[in-house]
């Protein structure tokens, strides 16, 4: 069936990064209607049995997901987002993102389906775009061959099967969206600032280059500064109470709540000694940023300079100091993101910048047009 013969086509834009899967649907069809939303899910995967997943696929919610698909002759079970047993965010920083994006795809499609009244996969056609990190992006065309697969095979999704009629999927270096905005003709670079890593994305002509052009600093994200303070009773309450207290260090007042925060999880014995511990690691971790950069000639020579990634809060005031009149800031455009999508609040807008600004750009559209 071809794509003018089809009642919908459906453009899916997923980063299924290390805080969350997140991302933008638009679903277009030939009455004229359309349908766009911002869907997320806890990053959690976890394999299951064939047993477990017949038992339980009646008892999903949208914060749950069983999957079932297929690598080769092979099915493969697994449950997506909230886990029984698993309080919050479970994520292995040394995981890659590829071993697991497969599953978090479908999931995220079957959360999709969801949302759109009246839809019937098999008559839809979908334009899939997927982000991968630059220090996996050797296996994207890997990860492009198994979705595809999964697609138009057909997988299932809390026991309902989908299968669609025709499937295109592109995988995208992270910083794509960002590049789609940088200015033609100029060197370029996009810092994201992630969960493991911060990666610095050259940009050339509206798309992203690969290394040796664009690096990576590895053990520079937030996750190296949370697991240096070994105090935390739950994972997801202590990385939050750390980001608060660094983002507010240069604020006193607004910092002294941030304080009690991580009061309640540090006996207090201990607390200024893990308050100076916590500032000396980030400020720590900033100097390296600063040498690596001093470093590298591309980066530092940068035209324009842009800053994405959930983390952006921490470092943007002095990425801003050091890249001077190159630092190009976005703020118009996380304003717009957030005033579109009413769940999506600051942080959010931080982590899903660059993604929306890809599925902008897949759907024929710029920010300040949206």
């Amino acid at each position: 069936m071809s794509v003018d013969q089809q009642s919908a086509t459906l453009y899916i834009n997923v980063d299924t990064g290390s805080s969350a899967t997140r991302g933008f649907v638009l679903a277009t069809f030939k009455d004229g209607d359309s349908y766009e939303f911002f869907v997320h899910q806890l990053p959690n995967v976890e394999a299951r049995r064939a047993s477990e997943y017949e038992n339980n696929k009646r008892r999903m919610n949208d914060r749950s997901s069983l999957i079932r698909f297929h690598q080769g002759d092979e099915s493969i079970y697994r449950i997506v987002g909230e886990i029984p047993g698993h309080a919050g965010t479970k994520t292995d920083p040394n995981m890659s993102k590829s071993d697991e994006l497969v599953p978090k795809v479908l999931a995220f499609v079957g959360l999709a389906i969801d949302r759109i009244p009246s839809i019937e996969p098999d008559e839809i056609n979908v334009k899939l775009n997927f982000m991968l990190p630059i220090s996996e992006w050797a296996d994207y065309q890997d990860m492009e061959s198994d979705l595809l697969s999964c697609l138009l095979r057909g997988f299932s999704y809390n026991g309902q099967h989908i299968e669609f009629a025709g499937a295109v999927v592109k995988g995208c270096m992270e910083g794509a969206g960002v590049a789609t905005v940088a200015p033609k003709g100029s060197t370029s670079y996009v810092g994201v600032c992630g969960h493991k890593d911060m990666n610095f994305i050259a940009v050339e002509d509206g798309r992203p280059m690969e290394y040796p052009r664009s690096k990576t600093f590895e053990g520079l994200g937030m996750s190296s500064i949370v697991n240096s303070i070994k105090h935390f009773t739950d994972d997801v309450v202590g990385a939050k109470a750390v980001f608060r207290f660094i983002s507010l260090m240069d604020r006193p007042k607004q910092a002294e709540n941030a304080k009690k925060e991580l009061a309640a999880l540090i006996p207090a014995h201990r607390l200024e000694q893990k308050l100076t511990f916590t500032r000396e690691t980030f400020e720590s971790k900033w100097e390296e940023v600063c040498r690596r950069i001093d470093r590298d000639r591309g980066i530092k020579q940068a035209e324009y300079f842009f800053l994405v990634g959930g983390n952006t809060y921490l470092w943007h005031k002095r990425f801003k100091g050091l890249f001077g009149r190159a630092f190009t800031s976005l703020d118009q455009a996380f304003k717009e993101l957030r005033d579109t999508y009413e769940e999506i609040n600051s942080q959010w807008a931080y982590r899903a910048l660059d993604i929306w600004l890809l599925h902008l750009a897949s759907t024929g559209r710029t920010w300040g047009q949206s």
